[in-house]
């Protein structure tokens, strides 16, 4: 695991920057939950970034802006073992 909550991380294909709310790990990858977004990223694309740097103005607001293809939600009851499939092929990885 690179990554631990609180942190404050980077999707740099975006620059979507938030702190990580949760880690999940689903059929051995690790998923950061982002505070900014709601969304679960691939922990291997995401960067550390200074806690500072990520305030309140740099955070995307949930709803508000398109979510690209690599970005995938994942709600609690799927998470919880829902009639889900997850492709970890790697050509759907979600955020990655």
């Amino acid at each position: 695991m690179r990554f631990k909550e609180g942190e404050a991380v980077v999707y740099e294909k975006t620059g979507t920057k938030g702190h990580i709310t949760k880690i999940v790990e689903m059929d051995g990858k690790t998923w950061a939950e982002l505070d900014a977004t709601g969304l679960l990223y691939d922990e291997n694309v995401l960067e550390p970034v200074e806690q500072e740097l990520v305030s309140e103005e740099q955070r995307p607001v949930a709803g508000k802006e398109k979510v690209k293809e690599e970005e995938v939600k994942i709600s609690e009851e799927q998470l919880k073992g829902g009639d889900m499939t997850i492709d970890t092929s790697g050509s759907c990885s979600g955020a990655g």
